[in-house]
């Protein structure tokens, strides 16, 4: 049986749902990233190795590339249901339709697994700068041995 509206199009469906969470998400990281991420440093730690450079990029792309997936992300579940009642489905109409579907369901996803991605891969940075901060006598906090 072939859809013939928006509510029982999986694919349209699927879209709009991801382009919501994604929306959801996506708000506090371009309203509160940039103040919180410009200007933050690990503590102790002497430049290159406390991670200001690393923390003004997320600053910079949470302030400036965040904020046009925000939009894309809100206008996509604005327009996907307009989309799906003119056409009478996503999988009935046009190629151009469906193609749109499908970019609306990959990019979304896509910035939805940076998100995890970029939080491991500052976690995992963190741990090496600390790891090796005091190798280079670039650490300059506390050490506690492991037998006193």
């Amino acid at each position: 049986m072939e859809p013939t509206t928006v509510r029982d199009s999986r694919a349209g469906r699927d879209a709009m749902l991801v382009s919501a969470i994604a929306a959801v998400v996506y708000y506090p990281v371009t309203t509160l990233g940039p103040g919180w991420w410009r200007g933050a440093v690990l503590p102790d730690l002497d430049p290159p190795l406390d991670l200001g450079w690393l923390h003004d990029f997320f600053a910079w792309v949470a302030g400036n590339v965040g904020p046009v997936l925000l939009g894309l992300f809100g206008v996509s579940v604005i327009l996907l249901p307009v989309m799906g009642f003119l056409t009478k489905g996503f999988s009935a109409g046009p190629p151009a339709i469906r193609r749109t579907v499908t970019i609306t369901t990959v990019v979304p996803t896509v910035a939805l697994l940076a998100v995890p991605a970029l939080a491991v891969g500052w976690f995992l940075l963190s741990q090496l700068a600390y790891l090796i901060g005091p190798w280079f006598g670039m650490y300059h906090g506390e050490i506690n041995p492991v037998v006193p």
